[in-house]
């Protein structure tokens, strides 16, 4: 029997423009940036959602429509995803703490092809399947074994 976890996720999304290169300002560029954020409940009373809600909108109301660049933690660390990501991880983990919960992990991307995460416990597929390090680490062999077979012309029999 495989474990389950369970946890809840907030979708936030917000635009904003930055720049990579903050030498060159003509490379400035805008994305929307998406944010999900993975929570369990810390206490066995159920948390404050109405607070948590209000408390994400505030935080992520002053990145909206703003050049990165120019706004700190960023004036000074260029916002770069990962960056960001941190930052916003941080950030967060004492506001869900006070509302009942504790922020697990953290994905931001700004295309729809890429992610970054940072938290503490990885996580492969949905909210429903929190992987433990061993899970992770058979989810890769199978894929390499996987690859390994599409690259030997033997992925048909896979």
């Amino acid at each position: 029997m495989s474990e389950r976890h369970e946890a809840y996720l907030y979708h936030i999304t917000f635009n904003a423009m930055h720049n990579l290169s903050p030498e060159d300002p003509r490379k400035m560029h805008a994305h929307t940036f998406c944010v999900g954020i993975y929570v369990i409940e810390e206490e066995d009373d159920h948390p404050i959602f109405l607070n948590t809600e209000k408390s994400l909108q505030g935080y992520f109301n002053r990145y909206q429509g703003i050049r990165l660049n120019e706004l700190a933690p960023f004036n000074e660390t260029v916002p770069t995803l990962e960056n960001m990501g941190e930052v916003f991880y941080w950030d967060l983990k004492p506001i869900f703490k006070k509302n009942g919960m504790k922020l697990l992990l953290l994905e931001m991307g700004d295309s729809p092809i890429s992610t970054y995460c940072i938290g503490e416990r990885p996580m492969l597929g949905n909210v429903y399947s929190l992987a433990l390090e061993k899970s992770v680490q058979e989810y890769c062999e199978r894929v390499q074994q996987r690859y390994t077979k599409e690259q030997e012309g033997d992925w048909l029999d896979a």
